[in-house]
């Protein structure tokens, strides 16, 4: 897992200076091969030509960190209506829309990103600011079937 964590903390950087945000990132070694899986996420649209530009990254970092010349590389892009678990997920994404499910209610509540401060989230919905702890929201996931998005 440390092997993992080292080079997420190298690939990330480098990522958002190419104008990505790392979402998701897992590296497994198999035999003598080295399996990277990566999903990332570009304001303006992630395409193919964002995804392999994060894989062109993280090949170069796994030769340089790993000595691994030939890496089964994995990218993608996010998906119109991922889950979202964490702070770090839901600032990646922050002005986007999304759908949030609170602890104990049964009614999505839709609206976009304002800000992600700590562990409490604020969006905009119709009927104005809402802010809840992340902890306290059941499920969130994107929400492509807002206008605007």
């Amino acid at each position: 897992m440390q092997e993992q964590e080292t080079v997420f903390a190298d690939v990330e950087p480098l990522l958002r200076a190419a104008g990505l945000a790392l979402v998701d990132f897992s590296l497994s070694r198999h035999r003598a091969s080295v399996q990277v899986r990566a999903t990332v996420y570009a304001a303006g649209g992630t395409g193919t030509l964002e995804c392999a530009k994060a894989s062109r990254i993280i090949a170069d970092r796994l030769a340089v960190l790993l000595g691994v010349e030939d890496p089964h590389i994995e990218v993608q892009s996010p998906g119109i209506e991922r889950l979202l678990r964490t702070p770090r997920e839901f600032s990646i994404f922050a002005g986007r829309n999304v759908k949030v499910l609170p602890v104990n209610e049964s009614e999505w509540i839709r609206g976009r990103i304002v800000a992600v401060e700590g562990t409490r989230l604020s969006l905009l919905t119709k009927e104005g600011p809402t802010t809840f702890e992340i902890d306290a929201v059941a499920k969130a996931r994107l929400d492509s079937t807002q206008e605007g998005d």
